[in-house]
């Protein structure tokens, strides 16, 4: 108890001389840092203030676990909001670390505010990924600092509780989940109610979002509860129609919770009981659950290669997610006034799937996948019925290898199950949504990044445009992170390009036009950022030529959206049709084709 007091007291310790900025929110007054922020690079010097570490809404403990956010009551005195406080319960990845010390009491938010007495500015809030299962707001490397200041945009980010503690469901009234997408929709009414203190406009909120959370991002979008909250969003390689960020099965809820309850050590016969317990259990036993790579749920419930994906996704709840997202996306039914979207991905986002099955491989330069390991691995990236559908995985060979050379020796397979697995997990979904909430009334801006960095969180050299790549450029990290970010001077030049883009977007939902009208050269067409529109498909090209293209992977997605569903749908009946010539053969077993 007393360490706890001692932690109370610092937090709201602070110095009277000091010239950090204090401002009065709903909750009570805080104290931030004043920063300026300068780099060779950039032509101007700016000051901003910087609150870390504000709560947004009470701790989510006792009794609250497994509920949804409550607001933050009012606190006495001046709190002080100069540093990061803690991150929520999440086991640790080798690849993506998550720095600071965990706690479950962990809902806190960040605030990057250039500092201004003329102008309210555009907000943008980030929602972080990491599979709904790691990650924190306050990551070094989601430092709003640069991308604030070079942009002359105020920078949210925040915690939102993840894994079981997020998202578990019971399929009954003791836990609905979502919890962690409530606590979104909590950081953002917290906005809503505080922004204009730190000079932000509560009229231009762009939410936006990288992974887990960018699907995040379309759930909010697609979510009856969120009316007014933003005006703008973007998507950076995820949406809700992503396979395995779904609760497809709701049977499998109650099987998950009793597996769950056996891995901390609770047992009950009924979910009164089961959840008695599981609110007594210490956080920190929770911190693994979540992790789809240990397994530890799918092997406790028996459900296996069932449970490929998360273990605790967001479910249907009839409140905040009320249909299928996909069957909304699909028909359009979009609940609220249109919104602006920038959607986009990264040209070979599934090489990161490669880690799990030549993880031995990490270190070669290069990388090299015969035809045998192809034929069997490829078929458990296949998301959903049609790993197991021998008729949709020929249809997927079909599309993706390289026939010319597939009979020799040394035809080499990488390619073909990087672009498989980018296009069904990231590409295909992106297309699918943007065609909806063109198709919609939206305004829509889709984009590629194809470059390969030179320097990669992922630190593997046989890597190209991978997963979480396009981060660095659009929170500006040679900006911020020393001499170990540096980028040579075109990709300098490129990142600040993305940033122009990026908060462009922001303040007018055009990522050629600032908040002044100024607009993007004419000049050079390739800068100017295209409509997305059906049937246009205009795109632009992240890379250090930033041209502008059209139907992006048309062929690959017409086939992810459209013909392997329909397959699926009719070797399920058992009846599948093949033609040749004037003879057309029915096949009764299921799975011929």
């Amino acid at each position: 108890m007393l360490s706890a007091r001692i932690a109370i007291n610092l937090a709201f310790i602070v110095c009277v001389v000091t010239h950090d900025p204090i401002v009065e929110i709903s909750s009570g007054k805080l104290v931030g840092s004043s920063v300026e922020f300068s780099h060779k690079d950039v032509d101007d010097t700016s000051t901003l203030h910087v609150f870390k570490g504000i709560p947004y809404a009470e701790p989510p403990v006792g009794d609250l676990r497994f509920r949804p956010p409550r607001p933050k009551s009012r606190w006495d005195g001046v709190y002080n909001a100069t540093y990061y406080r803690s991150i929520c319960v999440q086991p640790l990845h080798p690849f993506i670390p998550s720095e600071g010390t965990q706690n479950e009491d962990c809902l806190f938010l960040n605030v990057y505010a250039p500092k201004t007495t003329s102008k309210r500015l555009p907000v943008m809030v980030w929602i972080h990924g990491g599979g709904l299962y790691i990650g924190s707001g306050s990551d070094y490397y989601y430092d709003g600092t640069a991308l604030a200041a070079i942009g002359d945009v105020i920078v949210v980010s925040f915690n939102y509780r993840l894994g079981a503690l997020g998202f578990l469901v019971t399929g009954d009234d003791h836990a609905t989940g979502n919890y962690g997408l409530y606590d979104q929709i909590a950081a953002l009414q917290w906005v809503q109610e505080n922004i204009e203190a730190f000079g932000g406009d509560r009229d231009k909120v762009t939410i936006f979002g990288e992974s887990a959370g960018s699907v995040s991002v379309e759930y909010l979008i697609l979510s009856p509860l969120i009316n007014g909250l933003f005006q703008r969003a973007i998507m950076q390689s995820g949406t809700a129609s992503m396979d395995g960020f779904r609760g497809k099965d709701s049977s499998f809820h109650g099987v998950i919770a009793k597996g769950l309850g056996k891995l901390v050590g609770c047992e009950g016969d009924n979910s009164d009981e089961l959840f008695r317990c599981l609110r007594a259990v210490p956080a920190q036993d929770f911190r693994n659950s979540g992790d789809p790579a240990l397994g530890l749920i799918a092997n406790i419930t028996g459900l296996g290669t069932k449970l490929r994906s998360i273990p605790f996704p967001p479910v249907m709840d009839a409140n905040l997610i009320v249909d299928n997202p996909v069957d909304v996306i699909r028909k359009r039914e979009f609940t609220k006034e249109n919104i602006d979207i920038m959607i986009g991905t990264m040209a070979d986002e599934a090489s990161m799937f490669l880690l799990e099955i030549m993880a031995d491989m990490a270190n070669e330069s290069e990388i090299f996948m015969n035809r045998t390991v192809f034929e069997d691995t490829h078929p458990l990236f296949v998301a959903g019925p049609g790993g197991n559908n021998p008729a949709a995985l020929d249809a997927i060979k079909l599309m993706y290898v390289e026939w010319e050379n597939a009979d020799s020796d040394g035809a080499d397979y990488i390619d073909a199950f990087i672009q498989m697995g980018t296009d069904q997990y990231f590409t295909c979904p992106a297309d699918l949504s943007a065609r909806a909430h063109s198709q919609a009334g939206s305004k829509v801006y889709r984009y590629q990044m194809t470059h390969t960095p030179s320097k990669s969180m992922w630190r593997i050299k046989w890597m190209r445009a991978a997963h979480v790549d396009e981060i660095p450029f659009v929170f500006g990290w040679h900006f911020l992170l020393g001499e170990e970010w540096t980028m040579p001077m075109e990709e300098v030049d490129m990142s600040l390009k993305m940033i122009q883009y990026w908060t462009n977007f922001a303040k007018t939902g055009n990522p050629n036009m600032d908040c002044d009208g100024d607009t993007i050269s004419e000049e050079d067409k390739q800068e100017v950022w295209p409509v997305f529109t059906v049937p246009g498909l205009a795109y632009k090209e992240l890379s250090l030529k930033m041209e502008n293209k059209r139907a992006l992977k048309a062929r690959e997605c017409a086939m992810w959206n459209d013909f392997i569903p329909k397959l699926l749908k009719h070797t399920e009946t058992g009846i599948v049709c093949t033609t040749s010539g004037d003879e057309t053969s029915k096949y009764t077993e299921r799975g011929n084709f």
